[in-house]
């Protein structure tokens, strides 16, 4: 756990409080969105090889600064990665450009943030580009934070658990965390087969997908496990903002 100042605390506190869209509705059916931060190479080349396997496509949230370079300990993804992601269908979602916590920035320096790492990307995927979805750097959140959110993005993710239906709040949404530090003896066909009966939005949240006992990453088995049991409860799997495009659709 991150240590917080009493005035992080109190911000964080707020920030989870405070629910400025709500999702309206109830989703039509059980979805699920497989999700990645940061991103570690190896989201890209086993994550993505497995997602393949099942002709699914999910959501990489990038920050700009940690292209090529080691982080925690792990490689982190080529400048070439972020054009084969998305031509491989998958979402491409900010991180921030230096994957600060939203709770050490003003908002001047939350916006430079915003605006760089779209800037980044921009610079990969074509000017036209901009990012439908963010996720905050260590799942931390501040009221500043979540008000440009919410103007800047469709939605954006937290690293809270929990399942999203209709009220729940599409600036902090929730997520089920399948690393190692959290996930080694997760029940995922019971919490799919909920999922599906209740019409429910369920989110993953892996970092890197390898063989090592790294606490932020899964193995390979236990990913391609949870896709097997959502589709065999009949969840819809689909990038974050293509769900939110269901739920935000004209009936």
């Amino acid at each position: 756990m991150r240590k917080r100042s009493l005035a992080g605390r109190i911000s964080f506190a707020a920030a989870t409080r405070w629910t400025p869209r709500p999702l309206a509705a109830q989703p039509s059916r059980g979805f699920l969105s497989i999700t990645f931060d940061d991103v570690p190479r190896s989201a890209w080349i086993e994550g993505g090889a497995i997602l393949a396997r099942h002709s699914l496509r999910g959501t990489y949230y990038l920050s700009g600064d940690l292209c090529g370079k080691t982080f925690e300990g792990r490689e982190q993804y080529h400048r070439d990665d972020v054009a084969d992601i998305a031509a491989a269908g998958h979402e491409i979602g900010s991180h921030l450009f230096h994957h600060l916590s939203t709770l050490t920035l003003s908002h001047s320096r939350m916006q430079e943030e915003i605006t760089a790492n779209d800037a980044f990307l921009a610079n990969l995927l074509g000017s036209a580009f901009r990012p439908r979805s963010f996720a905050y750097p260590y799942g931390e959140v501040s009221l500043t934070a979540k008000r440009l959110c919410s103007r800047h993005f469709g939605t954006s993710r937290s690293v809270q658990g929990g399942l999203n239906g209709a009220g729940a709040d599409r600036d902090q949404l929730r997520i089920l965390a399948i690393d190692n530090l959290f996930a080694k003896d997760v029940d995922w066909r019971t919490i799919f087969r909920t999922v599906a009966r209740d019409n429910l939005w369920a989110i993953i949240l892996a970092h890197g997908v390898d063989e090592s006992d790294h606490e932020f990453s899964c193995p390979p088995a236990r990913l391609d496990g949870a896709i097997r049991h959502a589709l065999d409860a009949g969840l819809t799997i689909l990038p974050v903002a293509e769900v939110m495009d269901h739920l935000t659709a004209t009936p």
